[in-house]
C-alpha cells in the first residue's frame, strides 16, 4: 500500500512504487507456497520409500 502524507494524493511514481511492492509480496507468497508443497512432496516420498525398505528388511 501506498504511504500518503496526511490526505495527499499520490503521485503516479508512487503509485508505480505501491504497485512493485505488492506484486512482490504476491510472487514471494507463490514461492512460499511452492516451497511448501515441494516439501510436503518431498515428506512423502521420503515416507514411502521408508515403508518400501521397512517391508523389503521384513521379508528378506
Amino acid at each position: 500500500m501506498s504511504q500518503l502524507n496526511h490526505g495527499s494524493i499520490a503521485t503516479p511514481q508512487q503509485q508505480a512504487q505501491a504497485q512493485a511492492a505488492n506484486d512482490t509480496g504476491e510472487d514471494l507468497q507463490h514461492v512460499n507456497d511452492d516451497a511448501a508443497a515441494a516439501r510436503h512432496l518431498t515428506a512423502i516420498r521420503i515416507r514411502g520409500q521408508l515403508a518400501d525398505a521397512e517391508g523389503e528388511a521384513r521379508q528378506g
